[in-house]
């Protein structure tokens, strides 16, 4: 066993002692009369259901009449993905009825998302069907449609097609409300968990949230990497078009990086404590697959297996963005803790994905993946709200906690069914075709004498190499007076300018966040499907204007 592994034993072991708190049965025996599910509920076990093999699983039916109209005429499948950017997006406007277009030019789809009229549509008549009769909803109906929910999400993320890896899958999911609840989960789990000197890694261009948890539960033992203004130069300096973006996940480039950041960090505080390297064996590092200031797609998978060999720390990965918006392939990315495992080849413990972004879901839904049975009963055995089924079994836990509007949640089979049908890799390929022609929009808009030398000059002028950002999101550089980059180096933007900006532009009817990072001011964009050229034109126009009318940040 690796060193992780003894120590996630340890672990297990040192909870086990502790008055028995912990049970190491899956879930509990029940006779065939009594309850079988958890609490009082009057439905089936959620971790026999999930245990299931696709032949002998029956998906319950839905309980109520569908009549769901996602656009006025059927979306057909697309073979291919169109040649022309945006091409679709007239098409795929259909599915997002909600959006208030004749107002509004909306690209920041990465803040809170969109929700696809199916998703909306199952979720509320789930809401209906709930009030006609509430105890027959939550006593009988919810837990097992919250199963298939999580089965469904299974087989999204997944291309396993044997039993074997199908069920250790979906042994390894539970599904939460959102990652910030995951996320408490994990942290909260390895602070209570953890031996003495363990610590929390995080790196400062990292979410927001994430770093504040660390600070919370780990205390001083939470570590901040120094990223943003040692090793994201480095990062900017990277010669575009190396990077093929479906090995972003591995890339060794950028890796190195942030491996270097990491070792840095590690290093300052063994000379800080005076302590060996192996003081850090059973740490955790936190991961943002994508970062959400800096849009920047990290290298989850090279990280992690340096991390795991190198340090024997443990990693969780905050995924926000991932569900659709990346290629998830759960067999792929996570780790088992048994070197012997065929069902998983990759190298993150845990791993967590908002259904509510680029999947296009109701708010309300999240999955959370770890393959790891020692961390699922030591991190993950407390989720971040206790309630009935704690002490049945992993998806048990988290199913279920307390009261709440779980409709989100119950929708996702159908969007799952919807983007399956629209074929997922020509999705994320239209994403990132209509990506990169907004990008030229902007660049060509507001550095002109730049963007007419050709594409190799205009690296600069996204925040990073395009490779290097997500498929979806970017940061695109304000025009030279306004970003701050004709002006000295003590006289830099700062957050206050971005916020005067971006406020101008909703003014402008134009939602779209503007960041500064390392005293630069830029535009971060989101595209999705149902995003047009026209709507990259106007936030193109918008920015000259405001620099027409000197309304510049710092007057």
């Amino acid at each position: 066993m690796t060193r992780f592994i003894m120590l996630a034993s340890k672990i297990s072991e040192k909870i086990v002692g502790r008055g028995g708190l912990l049970r190491l049965c899956m879930f509990s025996s029940r006779t065939s009369d009594g309850y079988q599910s958890i609490g009082s509920f009057h439905s089936d076990d959620p971790e026999e259901l999930i245990r299931l093999p696709d032949h002998e699983y029956v998906a319950p039916e839905i309980p109520f009449s569908i009549h769901e109209h996602v656009q006025d005429e059927p979306l057909n499948v697309l073979s291919t993905p169109s040649e022309f950017p945006f091409a679709n997006a007239i098409r795929y406007q259909k599915a997002y009825p909600n959006l208030n277009r004749s107002q509004w030019s909306f690209l920041n789809h990465g803040a809170f998302g969109l929700a696809v009229s199916c998703g909306t549509e199952r979720a509320n008549a789930w809401r209906v069907f709930l009030e006609s009769q509430p105890l027959r909803y939550f006593d009988r109906y919810l837990l097992n449609h919250l199963v298939h929910s999580a089965r469904c999400m299974v087989d999204f993320c997944s291309e396993a097609t044997d039993d074997e890896s199908k069920l250790k899958l979906r042994e390894s999911v539970a599904l939460i409300p959102n990652v910030t609840s995951g996320m408490n989960a994990v942290i909260g789990g390895h602070a209570r968990c953890r031996n003495n000197g363990n610590k929390v890694f995080y790196y400062d261009i990292g979410y927001g949230s994430n770093k504040k948890m660390c600070q919370v539960y780990h205390g001083n033992d939470s570590v901040t990497i120094p990223f943003e203004d040692e090793f994201l130069p480095v990062l900017q300096q990277q010669v575009p078009g190396r990077i093929s973006r479906g090995e972003n996940d591995w890339n060794d480039e950028t890796a190195a990086v942030f491996i270097k950041a990491l070792d840095a960090a590690v290093q300052k505080e063994m000379f800080k404590n005076n302590a060996p390297k192996n003081s850090v064996e059973g740490s955790l590092l936190v991961l943002d697959h994508i970062s959400s200031n800096t849009a920047i797609h990290t290298p989850i998978s090279a990280i992690a297996k340096y991390a795991k060999e190198e340090y024997g720390m443990a990693v969780a990965v905050d995924g926000a963005h991932g569900l659709l918006g990346l290629d998830l392939n759960m067999n792929n990315i996570l780790n088992s803790g048994d070197d012997s495992d065929s069902c998983f080849n990759g190298y993150v413990d845990i791993y967590i994905t908002n259904a509510h972004k680029w999947f296009s879901s109701v708010r309300g839904a999240a999955v959370m993946f770890c393959a790891n049975p020692c961390l699922r009963e030591t991190i993950l055995r407390q989720p971040a709200i206790i309630s009935h089924g704690v002490d049945d079994g992993y998806l048990s836990r988290f199913i279920w906690d307390g009261c709440r509007d779980y409709a989100a949640q119950l929708s996702l089979p159908v969007i799952a069914d919807y983007w399956t049908a629209q074929n997922t890799n020509h999705v994320r390929e239209m994403m990132k075709d209509n990506l990169l022609e907004g990008v030229r929009i902007l660049i060509s808009k507001w550095h002109p004498e730049i963007s007419s030398l050709g594409d190799e000059h205009t690296a600069g002028l996204t925040l990073v190499p395009l490779e290097m950002h997500a498929p979806m999101m970017a940061l695109v550089q304000l025009p030279l007076d306004i970003s701050g980059a004709n002006k000295s180096s003590n006289e830099r933007m700062n957050s206050t300018d971005a916020k005067r900006v971006q406020d101008f532009l909703y003014s402008q009817n134009i939602e779209v966040p503007v960041k500064c990072v390392r005293g630069l001011l830029y535009a971060r964009i989101s595209c999705h499907l149902y995003n047009t050229a026209e709507e990259f034109e106007c936030l193109a126009n918008s920015i000259l204007k405001a620099h027409e009318w000197q309304i510049h940040p710092n007057q």
